[in-house]
């Protein structure tokens, strides 16, 4: 039996999930995204989970995104990756939390980097507790993808999302901090004990009072109506362009990429 790529643990009101691949600095594959879809599911049907607390395993990594090695396997034998083929069983069903409607606020235990769809595992969080000496950053230009800009744009000055999307920068959790990005920088020992502190605290509260707010909060921030369908034609677009494929196959053979613009 195939051992979980994703943790899921109940304790009282609290739902804890962690991302497990800490030897692939806990990025996520085609088996994360069938284990997190279930998790999300289950924590939106049960009402007695009133906070989720979300981590990496290890003291490295959050979360680096998509596992880009996988993309490159599928990419090298000619094949589409499962959940992007129609013809698949599993065609568009995605792990991510963005595509579900989750009412129960999400605390980010960020343990580590955050890179990629990671970052955007983050911005999703309602609240966040970072290690000292973990950093974000975006990335997917620099691989020739996109990974959703808008949703860091949605929650950040432009000029900070534009540092991160189109100059593929690092910003540190101090300056995370700065910005207003996390809500606690704590030493990476302390992090998910901070979390999960902060977690009780909700718990402390009305649970249907705050799963409204925070329900009227992230209606405010949603993007405008489109955003994300031009963002998802542009990502399967560059998917069918030279850069698109050179991007992940340079990564998987540890090289500069040979950039085409084409």
């Amino acid at each position: 039996m195939t051992s979980p790529v994703v943790l899921y643990e109940k304790k009282d009101h609290i739902a804890f999930v962690t991302f497990n691949r800490p030897e692939a600095h806990n990025s996520y594959n085609d088996q994360s995204h069938g284990e997190l879809l279930k998790i999300w599911q289950d924590i939106n049907a049960d009402d007695n989970i009133w906070a989720v607390v979300l981590t990496g395993a290890g003291d490295k990594a959050f979360c680096a995104g998509r596992d880009v090695k996988e993309l490159a396997h599928y990419q090298k034998r000619g094949e589409k990756v499962p959940r992007y083929d129609p013809k698949s069983p599993t065609y568009q069903q995605f792990g991510h939390i963005w595509h579900f409607d989750l009412q129960k606020p999400v605390i980010g235990a960020i343990n580590g980097f955050a890179i990629g769809g990671g970052l955007a595992f983050f911005m999703h969080c309602d609240l966040r507790v970072m290690a000292d000496n973990a950093w974000i950053a975006d990335g997917h230009v620099n691989i020739g993808q996109l990974g959703g800009p808008e949703v860091i744009a949605q929650y950040m000055p432009y000029a900070l999302a534009a540092e991160l999307v189109l100059m593929g920068a690092r910003i540190t959790a101090q300056r995370a901090y700065e910005v207003g990005l996390v809500n606690r920088v704590v030493p990476p020992g302390q992090v998910l004990a901070e979390a999960t502190k902060m977690a009780e605290q909700v718990c402390d509260m009305a649970p249907l009072a705050v799963q409204k707010c925070k329900h009227v909060m992230k209606t405010l921030y949603a993007p405008s109506a489109g955003v994300h369908e031009l963002s998802d034609y542009y990502m399967a677009a560059m998917r069918l362009t030279e850069d698109g494929n050179e991007g992940p196959r340079a990564f998987a053979e540890k090289r500069k990429p040979a950039w085409k613009a084409r």
